[in-house]
């Protein structure tokens, strides 16, 4: 049976529409299976994207868009590289042409990866409430690589106080905590010196960046754990999500995080350890040397 399919593109890199206008002739695909920005796609697809794949053309930035949309529906991405890194994407756009039609009518794998769901408990409310349980009410969002909770102001550290499980684990004086999943594993928390992951993994990573005192080591913890973050400092504090969510938090406010319902869905060709062949690459490593992509 053939795979229906979408086309998404980030429009502001180069070549992408052109690569578009040539895979929608290649896989015979109508002007309504054509989305000309995120903006479009959260518009359009929300209400039902109707399709057993969407193609992403762009980078990793577009696919952390377009999982927002599709996680919810079950919809796997299949993801061409127009970017820099291209850690979730399958195919470069030199290869796309010539191999996208398999992804429509071969007996592939898909990968499922963890996400991340956050919702804030403000200060006080439903305190006074008879069985009020702030870990009931409908979370905000749902993060594939990472959900961070810092300062709003620059060169402004917050005090975060962090619970996992119901335990006091630590308060934080730091510019923020990071909380990501296996595939924000190569991303912000990475550059904070947070550890890789595979990204079949379910375990979460908690990890301060730029401690002043106490611990700053990151953690790995079970998809089961429930965390915390209450902000105790005065200056206002930021909620971002994959980067492109931004949420108020106030003093007293709390982020909650734990493992999302939801999965990140990707249709692959190559078999799960092909991560290990092109990690290093992808990470600018070449035979233990770092080379970076601006000099080959």
């Amino acid at each position: 049976m053939r795979r229906t399919a979408a086309i998404v593109l980030n429009p502001t890199l180069q070549g992408a529409q052109t690569l578009v206008d040539k895979l929608a002739q290649r896989l015979r695909l109508d002007a309504s299976a054509l989305y000309g920005s995120m903006e479009d796609l959260e518009r359009r697809g929300r209400g039902g994207l109707n399709v057993d794949l969407l193609i992403t053309v762009g980078g990793d930035g577009t696919i952390l868009h377009a999982a927002h949309v599709t996680a919810p529906q079950g919809v796997p991405i299949v993801g061409i590289n127009l970017g820099r890194l291209g850690f979730m994407t399958e195919l470069s756009a030199t290869d796309a042409l010539g191999s996208i039609e398999k992804y429509l009518v071969e007996e592939l794998w898909t990968e499922e990866r963890a996400m991340v769901q956050a919702r804030i408990a403000q200060a006080g409310a439903g305190a006074d409430e008879e069985g009020y349980d702030p870990w009931a009410s409908p979370p905000l969002c749902h993060a594939l690589n990472e959900a961070v909770v810092g300062s709003s102001a620059v060169a402004r550290m917050a005090t975060i106080k962090v619970t996992i499980d119901g335990a006091l684990l630590t308060v934080y004086r730091a510019d923020s905590v990071i909380v990501a999943s296996a595939t924000g594993s190569t991303g912000y928390a990475l550059s904070a010196g947070g550890p890789i992951l595979h990204p079949l993994s379910k375990d979460i990573i908690l990890n301060p960046v730029a401690v002043h005192l106490g611990l700053s080591s990151p953690l790995v913890l079970p998809p089961t754990s429930r965390i915390r973050l209450e902000v105790l400092s005065r200056g206002p504090a930021i909620l971002s999500v994959d980067g492109f969510i931004d949420l108020r938090v106030g003093e007293g406010d709390a982020v909650l995080l734990e493992a999302s319902p939801y999965k990140a869905r990707f249709l692959r060709s190559d078999p799960p350890s092909h991560y290990y062949a092109t990690l290093m690459r992808r990470l600018g490593l070449e035979n233990g040397e770092f080379k970076p992509r601006a000099l080959r």
